[in-house]
């Protein structure tokens, strides 16, 4: 009975196993048969709607359906499109398919409509009707919109109506959406929702990350479920003395309210530690420390710091070097031993980084040197007591130099000419620079002659043996370039004319890299933009190339007010309204007032740098001037018209009329005769002419390049002047880049008045030539350099002078922007009836300090005087100092 009993048991077991498990079963997949789309386009474009139905069919199979092969397809339906509902079903009974996708493409513009129908072979769903939109030149998208919703009708799959965030406090709810991929009407996948919490959780602000599906009568709504880390309510800094506590916490990502994470702040202990080296102090040690003072939700994060004493870097040596010193070598390399200025500059500071650089540098140095085989080995560096100790292996090898240079490949006419400017000749020694620079060199005459895509690759054929190199640069000029568009974006203010003005290109130009250059800088220098980006881009065809301007508007007006002192006028205070670039025309308007101890000045100014849309340049100036001088005052009212326009490629030329109502007052009994006879009032009308050349590469820090003048007054008394003379003044300034960052300054200047009829007309006081100063002679004071009344004394000014200034400009401490600068000065001036004599200049030496400082430009500058006559000071200071706030 029993065993009967077991029997029927188990027979009762394996059917309601065997229903269960048929209940399990998933549903079958159904088969679709996708035919060719119709396509209705504004030109015919054979083959698109075979193109729609292989999309389609890509997108159905990785939506795991079961799409009929389209071979199949194509044999029963043909390659037409169909729209007709009969033919469409009757294909798909032939092609035993649960439902057909059939309908059509019209062109809309740049866009593609595509309209489909999806039928139920055996009639048990209703048609439906489905639509998708994309771009005409990429289908893919569309594609998958419209496989998306027929997978949504035949597998009864989820749609995502709605992704929310639950859980957050401090963290936005966009910011965290933007991490995930489950989007609003995309079907619901699982993996999908494991890999969003993955990447919510990598966020690192949240201690936990879950997922809540639920329904709604749209769809499944997808709420991403987070719990976030506690809140940083402060960051402490101990033990610190000689970084300030602001400059730790700027260094550092930990900051008050915001995420507590344990990762940022084991990076920020590796951040104070690298800025304490980049200080010296190598033996720094750094600990943190979280506590949860009040809230376990709130957290105080602590940084523990033991600074040590500075280590820097000793000595500096090399092995295996014959033919350069170790100080030869040490000089091209950024990491330096310890010197006299470590103490406030960062020489001496050793950064691993840099000294790997310096490898290449040294290696460079010797290539440069002919020397093509030489390898520098990896630096040991020993740490000690008292600092670092670096030895740098080198290996030299032969030295190389050149047996032949040649051009081979696609040849213009001129390129022989270019390669007499080579650098590098034929039985010099091997240089990488020099190559590099004729490289440069050829491939910019061809870019000149309009050949942008000109390809040069230099080829070097060593001969171990001999120690000799062949030169040769394969050139392939590819096709001649012209300027098809320029477009201008981000002029917010400025006018587009106001940049093309300034381009050197134009449409239909032939591509030129100088100009293209030159317009670079010519938007630079206007002063503009913080930021100018001029993009060359392929235009139509091979041989058309388009440009896109770029810039970023800068603030172009001011109101400012400051003061300062300088050795000349003493303490004096200043103010200007000024706009650079009015109404985003580029024209120049200005209201200005300076007001020292010896001097006020008054002014406004106004400038068209184009006139009529041409490159002439008028303006005027109304001023208001009065200066003290040693024995008299000078007050004086005027204007100014000025006209200006560029010439060549770095010149102008300008031309104005002066008219000055000056008035001399306050002349000292003890006077000079000459001053005496001037007091009063003077009238000067006038005409000045000059030309000038700036090839500078920067308007206010220069480092190469030079500017040039020549000014000619002439005070015109048939216009009203009560003066008849001509001056005549020369101005030359060259900037040459030296050794490592050292600038050398060249400056000449020389003038000469001719007077015209000094009897009845003479040449005002004040116009004549006065030497001295922190802008002349450094080791004398404003007007102390020059002729003197025999009689009184008196400083009364040359009628010819000349000047020379020799300056050698370093860096100090670079990265505040403060250099050193050592001079010599040497110059005079003469009156009528004096020879003009080098060997009768005041000669000065010294050195000074210039820092364009947080608060304004700065200059403390000694001169020496080096030949000084009886009752002359050895020595004098200048000093300079404005600030504008």
């Amino acid at each position: 009975m029993a065993k009967r009993v077991g029997i029927a048991a188990l027979i009762c077991l394996l059917c309601f196993g065997a229903a269960n498990a048929q209940e399990q079963q998933p549903p079958p997949v159904p088969r679709v048969a996708v035919l060719p789309f119709a396509a209705h386009t504004a030109a015919p474009q054979p083959g698109l709607g075979l193109t729609v139905q292989e999309l389609l069919a890509q997108q159905l199979l990785s939506e795991g359906m079961e799409v009929v092969p389209l071979p199949e397809t194509r044999r029963v339906s043909g390659q037409a499109g169909i729209r007709d509902q009969a033919r469409a079903l009757e294909a798909a009974r032939r092609l035993k398919a649960d439902f057909v996708l059939f309908g059509s493409l019209s062109q809309l513009g740049q866009k593609a409509s595509l309209d489909a129908q999806l039928m139920d072979v055996n009639g048990r769903k209703k048609p439906e009707v489905l639509f998708a939109e994309g771009s005409l030149d990429d289908l893919t998208g569309a594609a998958e919109n419209l496989a998306l919703q027929v997978a949504v009708r035949l597998l009864s799959k989820a749609v995502i109506a709605d992704v929310r965030v639950r859980g957050n406090e401090r963290i936005e709810a966009d910011a965290i959406l933007v991490n995930v991929e489950s989007r609003k009407g995309e079907l619901l996948r699982e993996e999908t929702i494991q890999k969003d919490i993955r990447s919510i959780f990598k966020m690192g602000y949240f201690e936990t990350v879950a997922a809540d599906v639920t329904d709604s009568d749209k769809g499944k709504v997808v709420t991403f479920v987070v719990k976030e880390k506690p809140t940083v309510v402060d960051v402490k800094v101990e033990g610190n003395d000689e970084i300030d506590d602001k400059d730790i916490l700027a260094a550092i990502a930990t900051k008050p309210f915001t995420v507590l994470q344990q990762s940022v702040v084991t990076e920020d202990v590796n951040r104070i530690i690298k800025l304490y080296h980049q200080k010296a102090y190598f033996n720094a040690q750094v600990t943190s420390d979280i506590q949860f003072p009040r809230d376990p939700r709130k957290a105080v994060v602590t940084f523990r710091i033991k600074e040590g004493h500075k280590l820097y870097t000793q000595k500096i040596e090399f092995t295996g070097n014959k033919h350069f010193s170790d100080r030869k070598l040490r000089s091209v390399m950024e990491t330096k031993q310890r010197g006299f200025f470590s103490w406030f500059s960062d020489k001496g500071v050793l950064d691993r980084d840099v000294l790997e650089t310096d490898v290449d540098r040294v290696t460079a140095f010797y290539h440069d040197h002919g020397y093509m085989d030489a390898r520098v080995g990896t630096p040991q560096v020993e740490k000690k007591e008292d600092g670092f100790y670096v030895t740098i292996p080198v290996v030299e090898g032969e030295r190389y130099t050149i047996a032949s240079v040649d051009v081979q490949g696609d040849l213009l006419e001129t390129t022989p000419k270019v390669k007499e400017h080579f650098e590098l000749k034929k039985d010099d020694y091997f240089s990488r620079e020099k190559l590099r620079k004729d490289l440069d060199l050829l491939t910019k005459h061809y870019m000149d002659h309009g050949y942008a895509y000109v390809e040069v690759s230099p080829g070097v054929k060593r001969d171990p043996d001999a120690h000799r190199a062949d030169i040769v640069y394969n050139v392939r000029k590819g096709p001649l370039v012209h300027i098809e568009r320029i477009t201008i974006a981000g002029n917010t203010k400025t006018r587009d004319k106001v940049i093309r003005r300034q381009l050197r290109l134009a449409e239909g130009d032939r591509f030129s890299s100088t100009a293209l250059e030159r317009s670079n800088l010519n938007l630079k220098k206007v002063d503009y933009f913080e930021e100018v980006e001029i993009q060359p881009s392929e235009g139509s065809t091979d041989d058309a190339m388009n440009l896109h301007i770029k810039v970023k508007e800068k603030p172009t007006g001011a109101i400012s007010v400051g003061g300062g002192f300088s050795s000349d006028d003493g303490l004096f205070v200043g103010g200007d309204i000024l706009q650079r670039n009015l109404f985003g025309r580029g024209q120049y308007a200005a209201i200005k007032a300076y007001l020292g101890g010896e001097t006020s000045r008054y002014s406004i100014s106004f400038t068209e740098p184009w006139l009529f849309d041409t490159p002439l340049s008028a303006g005027f100036d109304l001023y208001d001037w009065y200066r003290e001088y040693n024995d008299f005052n000078k007050d004086a009212i005027g204007g100014k018209i000025r006209f200006s326009h560029p010439f060549g490629n770095w010149s102008r030329w300008y031309l104005s009329y002066v008219f000055e109502n000056a008035k001399v007052t306050d002349v000292d009994d003890d006077a000079s005769l000459l001053i005496k006879d001037q007091e009063g009032r003077q009238i000067k009308s006038s005409l000045i002419a000059s030309v000038e050349r700036d090839s500078t590469d920067h308007p206010f820090l220069p480092t190469r390049g030079s500017t040039h003048s020549l000014t000619v007054e002439y005070s015109i008394p048939y216009l009203g002047s009560d003066s008849d003379f001509v001056s005549v003044v020369a101005n030359t300034g060259w900037y040459i880049p030296l050794w490592w960052k050292f600038i050398g300054f060249v400056h000449g200047k020389a003038g000469y008045i001719f007077e015209l009829d000094r009897e009845n007309k003479p040449v005002p006081i004040y116009e004549r030539f006065f030497l001295g100063g922190i802008n002349s002679i450094r080791a004398f004071d404003w007007g102390d350099v020059g002729p003197k009344d025999p009689d009184t004394g008196d400083s009364i000014g040359g009628l010819k002078f000349g000047l020379v200034n020799l300056e050698l400009l370093f860096p100090l401490i670079e990265r505040i922007g403060m250099r050193g600068v050592v001079f010599f000065d040497a110059g005079n001036a003469f009156d009528r009836g004096e020879d003009f004599s080098i060997s009768d200049f005041r000669t000065a030496a010294g050195a000074g300090i210039r820092w364009n400082s947080p608060m304004g430009p700065l200059r403390i500058e000694w001169g020496y005087n080096l030949d000084p006559e009886p009752g002359e000071d050895k020595s004098n200071w200048q000093f300079s100092m404005g600030v504008f706030f």
